[in-house]
């Protein structure tokens, strides 16, 4: 049985790991477990941060189109040459869903931006291409990978440009978003 990358992400909430879910809800925005962001003056209808026990993750809503520079305005540079896009193709979103943002490789990208199951979306995020879906593109070991991996969509808040973020309380979430 294929389970779609909306299903994984309900499955990593309902076990309590939340991240890095391919998509959010919005209810899933005010969640006591997380806390969100704005970037810069970006609507939080467009995209946001959302930060769970020191990490976080942009996520974009999928009709948002300056997603690239939302991303780029808090996350690392560290993985230039690679593409921004989203963790699932925002084909797949629901209109009114938060999709992850992370950086990966061109030929990852562009090979299996339309799969929309649990296989396809790990593929794109291990970095692995269409013609070659169980060797890596890279050589790397197995915890360089991991860490590439983890690091495309998850990093540290201490790692993220805080001067471009802004708390938003879970009270003003709800206003703008209609959250919960």
């Amino acid at each position: 049985m294929q389970i779609t990358a909306k299903q994984y992400g309900q499955m990593m909430r309902e076990q309590g790991i939340l991240w890095p879910a391919p998509a959010l809800g919005r209810a899933d925005l005010v969640s006591p477990a997380v806390r969100v962001h704005r970037i810069g003056r970006r609507s939080l209808e467009s995209c946001l941060v959302v930060e769970r026990r020191g990490w976080g993750t942009v996520y974009c809503a999928p009709g948002y189109g300056d997603y690239r520079a939302a991303f780029d305005a808090v996350m690392p540079r560290t993985s230039m040459g690679r593409d921004v896009d989203h963790l699932m193709p925002r084909s797949q979103a629901a209109r009114r869903d938060f999709v992850a943002m992370g950086r990966i490789s061109e030929a990852s990208n562009r090979g299996w931006n339309d799969g929309d199951d649990a296989a396809a979306m790990a593929q794109k995020v291990r970095d692995t291409m269409v013609g070659n879906p169980h060797g890596f593109t890279s050589f790397l070991t197995d915890m360089e990978r991991g860490w590439a991996v983890v690091t495309c969509y998850l990093r540290p808040m201490g790692e993220l440009d805080r001067g471009a973020l802004s708390f938003v309380g879970p009270e003003e979430v709800r206003g703008a978003l209609g959250a919960g």
